[in-house]
């Protein structure tokens, strides 16, 4: 089965990423878009080889040839949209972070379940074979307890006052809220549940509305910790992950390309990783829990866990003081 879908906000990461991995997956379609702007609209479905073109998202949301919509719109927007969606029978794929406060998320899943609809959350790292080769070590064994943890988040990204990434009411949060959803998550899917959090963050170089740079430390079941360290202001940053056990060790390094360095029974040894296509994979994965019925590896609870993190994070943040996380 085949796919068609709408994208709900063709803005530049739909652009650059979401749109041209549609047409590079097996069972999926790009069929509509929508963007504010009706000549702009026509223009990117022209552009991007769309069917349809819509200035409207109940119309959009409305063809009657769509069956799946990825949403990739300002944060504010995801839980309405995914819901509306949700009400017309049309499975979503739905942007990270997956809505503004956890109350939103849970409404969103519910709609989903109600509808009888597949909800996945954009969880990208879930999907590179290197995440999926870690935690089969770990799974395995190989790194035996884990003790500690570190995925840092550290880029250069200049806000524009008007961009909704830098108005709190719209985008949740600064570097935390757009950056920490990917490493607080793949943090969780390699060592468990988390349970306290504490946080710092700031924004003394922009002076942004939102923070520029974000620390979050967290504690998990089984007794492990790890930390992720977000920013928009760094000039580079090479380290993707490290992860310490009493048996072992695993790096990965940006450097041309990913690299993981493991460290077992005493050897250490490079493995190179070439360069994946992860929104490809994320649709065609998507296709398949469809067409099985089967539950993905982004879900909405993973959404929804993510976005518990974030909230316990910003409240330490805020407080001074470890939060629990429930």
């Amino acid at each position: 089965m085949t796919l068609k879908w709408g994208v709900l906000g063709a803005g530049s990461v739909a652009q650059r990423r979401a749109m041209p991995a549609i047409h590079k997956a097996s069972g999926a379609e790009l069929h509509a878009l929508f963007s504010r702007n009706a000549t702009r609209a026509q223009q990117l479905a022209t552009e991007h080889n769309a069917t349809k073109a819509y200035s409207s998202v109940d119309n959009l949301l409305a063809d009657s040839d769509l069956n799946a919509i990825y949403v990739s719109t300002p944060v504010n927007l995801h839980c309405e949209q995914v819901i509306a969606a949700a009400e017309r029978g049309l499975h979503v794929l739905c942007d990270k972070p997956m809505a503004l406060n956890t109350e939103e998320c849970k409404r969103m899943i519910d709609a989903c379940d109600i509808n009888d609809v597949h909800l996945q959350v954009c969880l990208l790292f879930r999907f590179h074979s290197c995440f999926q080769q870690i935690r089969n070590w770990f799974r395995e064994g190989k790194l035996g307890q884990i003790v500690h943890g570190r995925m840092p988040f550290l880029k250069k990204y200049l806000l524009s006052a008007d961009e909704w990434r830098a108005q709190p009411d719209k985008g949740g949060g600064g570097c935390m809220m757009d950056l920490g959803p990917h490493s607080v998550d793949m943090l969780r899917y390699l060592i468990g549940e988390v349970t306290e959090v504490t946080a710092f963050c700031d924004s003394n170089i922009h002076n942004y509305q939102v923070e520029e740079t974000g620390g979050i430390l967290m504690r998990f079941q089984n007794g492990a910790q790890a930390f992720t360290d977000l920013s928009f202001s760094v000039a580079q940053c090479d380290i993707v992950l490290e992860l310490y056990g009493t048996e072992g060790a695993v790096t990965v390094l940006n450097e041309d390309g990913w690299k993981i360095w493991t460290y077992f029974n005493g050897e250490k040894q490079a493995i190179a990783s070439q360069y994946e296509d992860l929104y490809q994979h994320q649709f065609e994965h998507f296709a398949e829990c469809v067409a099985s019925g089967t539950a993905p590896i982004a879900s909405g609870i993973d959404g929804l866990k993510a976005n518990t993190i974030l909230a316990a994070a910003y409240q330490s943040a805020q407080t001074g003081k470890v939060v629990q996380c429930s």
